[in-house]
């Protein structure tokens, strides 16, 4: 199914699903599955979650307002669809 995939960095004892879920949820969006990756060596985990939207930009950004560690996310961004289109633009303007 599309979508888009975010990675989280957090302590143990601040992973709280309910509130990730209600993150991503009061961003009109569903979690499709989470996976958790614990350090042996660490108190961090690593959550991965699949989102249902492609554009993810909002939660990310929500995710920051809240403090949470973003160690990657992988999506469709606004910000690429206009690079893209100035690339093109660029790219008619020099054969022009």
């Amino acid at each position: 199914q599309p979508g888009g995939n975010v990675v989280l960095e957090l302590n143990q004892k601040d992973y709280s699903l309910i509130e990730i879920a209600q993150i991503v949820e009061g961003n009109d969006a569903k979690i499709l599955s989470a996976n958790i990756t614990s350090r042996p060596d660490s108190q961090m985990l690593e959550l991965t979650l699949k989102i249902n939207l492609t554009n993810i930009d909002a939660i990310i950004q929500t995710f920051n307002r809240y403090d949470y560690i973003i160690s990657a996310s992988f999506h469709e961004s606004d910000f690429d669809d206009m690079l893209k289109d100035r690339y093109e633009e660029l790219m008619r303007y020099i054969n022009f």
